[in-house]
């Protein structure tokens, strides 16, 4: 059963937590700090409510995040018996990845989400805030949990990767609110910024240069588009995510208004990040199936090389 497109208050979602006792979480496919931070915030929480929470992904996370503990209780194998299910930062239902067939067909299900995107669970929290995890904030309030500093730690973990570090135009001044408080309960800003903004490692300083060698440059220099093979991967013995943080460098180029960074996820398959600067790169995903931030999207193309460079090409050509 799904529900209309009405949307599911605070208050609402604090009582169907309330009355589950065996909540299953799913973080979407791509991992990025926002899903991360908000599925463990979530769980924390709802286990001091003495539930039980399983938190679940269709990929495996970043090695780099070991340094987080919690995030090794996530889990790319489904296991346990539900009461609910809970779509954590996916704003349709492909973005629950090979776990969406399971999902649709369970009864209780519900999304939170700030994407503002499909109402394809039975209760729908959607929010047009920066971070998922301004919403699980919210909840866990309702909830009238106590936000100590593990909990502190993985919400600000999905706000400061949501808005760049505080740096995209989705920042307002109820991020900073929230960001002051995680900051007065323990959250750990440092080693976030660090984890998500500044550590790279030898190999992907590697893969770096391999992708800015294959960058090229579109309609006098609006549009700046990098790929990277499976070969280039596995040359620097690299797994497929360690190419997520590339697609800043083809933005970063002054006179672009869009940055594209493609890494070919399987054979003649790729995974395409897009960056835009007043320019809505989620029209540009949509037309291949993907979606996101309108300044931070991602789609999947199948098909050869050059062939999948044309179609993005072509297709940004009808707006930029």
């Amino acid at each position: 059963m799904k529900s209309e497109k009405k949307t599911t208050t605070i208050s609402q979602v604090a009582n169907i937590l309330s009355n589950k006792q065996r909540i299953a979480l799913f973080a979407h496919t791509h991992p990025d700090g926002d899903t991360i931070g908000s599925s463990i915030a979530l769980a924390l929480a709802l286990r001091k409510l003495n539930k039980t929470v399983g938190i679940f992904c269709d990929m495996p996370m970043e090695s780099k995040l070991g340094v987080f503990e919690e995030v090794t209780e996530i889990s790319t194998s489904f296991n346990g018996k539900y009461d609910l299910f809970v779509a954590v930062d996916c704003g349709d239902l492909s973005r629950v990845g090979d776990y969406a067939g399971l999902y649709c067909k369970f009864a209780e299900t519900l999304t939170i989400d700030h994407h503002g995107g499909d109402y394809f669970s039975k209760y729908n929290c959607l929010k047009p805030y920066a971070s998922t995890c301004q919403i699980v904030y919210e909840i866990v309030k309702e909830l009238n949990i106590e936000i100590d500093e593990q909990l502190a730690t993985y919400l600000y973990m999905g706000l400061c990767t949501d808005t760049g570090n505080f740096a995209h135009n989705n920042t307002d001044k109820a991020c900073f609110l929230m960001a002051a408080e995680l900051c007065e309960r323990g959250a750990r800003m440092e080693q976030i910024n660090r984890v998500f903004f500044k550590d790279i490692s030898l190999a992907e300083t590697k893969l770096l240069c391999r992708a800015l060698s294959h960058m090229r440059i579109y309609y006098d220099g609006k549009m700046a588009l990098m790929y990277l093979t499976q070969a280039d991967l596995a040359e620097f013995d690299l797994q497929f995510n360690a190419s997520s943080f590339l697609v800043q460098y083809a933005i970063n180029i002054d006179t672009a208004k869009i940055g594209v960074c493609m890494t070919e996820y399987a054979p003649n398959v790729y995974k395409v990040s897009m960056r835009g600067k007043d320019f809505s790169v989620r029209d540009v995903c949509k037309e291949f199936g993907g979606g996101g931030h309108v300044l931070a999207s991602a789609c999947m193309i199948s098909g050869l090389l050059e062939d999948v460079i044309d179609k993005i090409v072509r297709v940004v050509g009808y707006t930029i």
